[in-house]
């Protein structure tokens, strides 16, 4: 996911709890690298939804963008995403994705995870935009069926717009949550590494620092 995002996220209780009151978040991406705009729709996600705890998982090969191809391996996107959510206790790091074989289907995790929190509702988090998109992705129609979606907004994107392509047992499925316009993309953040540019208060330290050692995305003096 690529974030930049606008605000208000105190204003609305979540809905009922269903199951038994366990809610868990769920984010999915590339994280090609993860950075804090990642972090905070996720904190605030789980602040705003009661959430227990938000699943971090990179995705092995990304299914429903047709062209994006990750540029640093899974393992290394694995263990960056690690090093970036340690800091909070209620972010946990899933392999769930990247020890599958294949298009990373968010079908296939879904029932796996589902599997896993048997007892719990999840909540899949995602960028406003990509609403628009979920309905693309395989069985798409289905995922609703398997979980609650919340959408974080977007600088320029009309949520409007994403509510317009959603029925309204969908809408019922999600919730539009208004954050900061923290405007981060992991493309730009790999741009500025490859021109040599200072990438740090975009991803936590930790991040900079492995990327920096690792001398991943083509950069090697940028801090």
């Amino acid at each position: 996911m690529e974030c930049g995002l606008s605000y208000n996220f105190l204003v609305r209780k979540a809905e009922p709890i269903e199951k038994n009151g366990r809610r868990i978040g769920l984010m999915g991406g590339t994280f090609d690298p993860i950075h804090y705009g990642h972090l905070f729709i996720a904190e605030a996600a789980r602040v705003h939804c009661n959430l227990e705890k938000v699943i971090f998982f990179p995705n092995n090969q990304p299914a429903h963008r047709e062209g994006k191809d990750a540029f640093a391996p899974a393992q290394t996107r694995f263990d960056l995403m690690k090093i970036g959510i340690a800091n909070n206790p209620h972010f946990e790091a899933s392999r769930v994705e990247i020890d599958r074989p294949g298009p990373s289907y968010a079908f296939d995790t879904l029932h796996r995870l589902q599997r896993e929190y048997s007892d719990a509702e999840l909540f899949f988090i995602v960028g406003a935009d990509s609403m628009n998109d979920v309905l693309t992705w395989h069985r798409g129609e289905e995922l609703f069926e398997l979980c609650r979606f919340v959408a974080a907004s977007r600088p320029g994107f009309d949520i409007e717009e994403a509510k317009r392509e959603l029925t309204l047992e969908q809408l019922e499925r999600t919730t539009f949550l208004s954050v900061p316009g923290l405007h981060i993309a992991s493309r730009d953040m790999r741009q500025r590494v490859k021109q040599g540019l200072p990438i740090r208060y975009l991803a936590p330290d930790e991040v900079c620092l492995e990327i920096k050692k690792l001398n991943l995305y083509g950069g090697e003096n940028h801090s």
